[in-house]
């Protein structure tokens, strides 16, 4: 996963200045290491599906989802709604994983996302 540097910078009012002009300060050394620690969830898209409501009503305990790729496909690593590494499944020990094989450029946006996570959105508000 890429890691974006630490915040160097923060504007604050210069005391004693009068003009009420800001001025850049270093940023506290402590706000790096605080930011390290929180807890962001990442979703992996494995593959898409069309299907009508009819067949969508139909689906149950057992019932098979075919997507639009193969095993072998890449899978898409998200956060916050945006694409930020490519990788491959695996299997650890029993459990399914993500081996990351390539990190996304930071201009990169998920545009392609956009109906799937409009339709996450509506799926949360009816829960």
């Amino acid at each position: 996963m890429s890691q974006q540097g630490p915040i160097t910078e923060i504007t604050s009012p210069v005391e004693g200045s009068g003009t009420g002009m800001a001025a850049k300060q270093p940023a506290a050394s402590t706000t790096a290491p605080l930011l390290m620690g929180v807890k962001l969830p990442i979703r992996v898209l494995v593959g898409r599906a069309q299907l009508p409501l009819r067949d969508i009503v139909r689906l149950g305990n057992g019932s098979v989802v075919e997507l639009d790729c193969s095993p072998d496909d890449p899978v898409e690593i998200i956060v916050n709604d945006r694409v930020i590494a490519r990788g491959e499944i695996v299997v650890v020990s029993g459990n399914y994983g993500v081996r990351i094989t390539k990190i996304e450029s930071q201009g990169r946006a998920a545009s392609s996302l956009q109906p799937v996570n409009d339709l996450m959105a509506l799926s949360e508000r009816l829960k």
